[in-house]
């Protein structure tokens, strides 16, 4: 049963949270603010955190950006709960390490439909025993561990899927529709999403994101010098 940790500084919200998604067949727990993530990941160790854009004390980016510098969590998968339904912002949220997003108000089964998609998208990961070598680039997907030239990157779920997808396709050209179903699990985003995550892939691989070529009107392909 898949233990989900809910922060949000509205007890009620929390509580009627907790009561859908055990009716789901999730564990849950939650906390009431950001400033008690730590010890609550390092206590409860849930397979998935829901996070609440606007918290006291410490907000949910700042909860975010912590939990992807603790190496025990960075792998965490985060859905971040926003009232606000902004493109820019979400686009922010995904840049920032979120896995997914759900704006208010929005239904216990649509809520529950996204948690299984990202926990999918997890368990795949973890159960795919292959290492992968490309370039300089390391990926160990027993472990969720990615390096180039020796040096660890800090990868969300999202993106350490992408990446994973884009090397395993020896040079074949994927398209967003592609990635969609392999790296986000049919998750029903956009295509800019998609180019958020390649963005912020590209970012972390520095000198070899040059190895990730845009094919236009179609997708992305990863190359390796001849």
């Amino acid at each position: 049963m898949a233990k989900i940790l809910v922060i949000d500084d509205d007890q009620a919200i929390c509580e009627a949270l907790k009561d859908a998604l055990v009716t789901e067949g999730f564990e849950c727990d939650f906390r009431l603010s950001g400033l008690e993530y730590r010890q609550a990941m390092a206590d409860y160790r849930p397979d998935l955190l829901l996070l609440d854009y606007r918290l006291p004390g410490q907000t949910g980016e700042e909860v975010i950006r912590g939990l992807k510098s603790i190496e025990d969590f960075r792998s965490t998968p985060v859905i971040m709960l926003t009232g606000v339904d902004d493109e820019d912002q979400k686009v922010r949220l995904l840049e920032l390490g979120a896995d997914d997003y759900i704006t208010k108000p929005y239904s216990s089964k649509e809520l529950a439909a996204r948690i299984r998609a990202v926990l999918r998208r997890s368990e795949s990961t973890e159960t795919d025993d292959s290492v992968l070598e490309a370039s300089g680039i390391a990926i160990d997907t027993m472990t969720h561990r990615a390096t180039v030239d020796g040096d660890e990157l800090t990868l969300t779920l999202t993106e350490f899927r992408i990446l994973t997808e884009l090397v395993r396709s020896g040079g074949k050209v994927l398209s967003r529709d592609e990635l969609r179903s392999t790296a986000l699990g049919n998750l029903n985003v956009t295509d800019r999403t998609i180019d958020v995550h390649m963005a912020a892939v590209r970012k972390k691989l520095k000198t070899k994101s040059k190895h990730i070529q845009t094919v236009r009107g179609i997708g992305y392909r990863f190359t390796e010098p001849v």
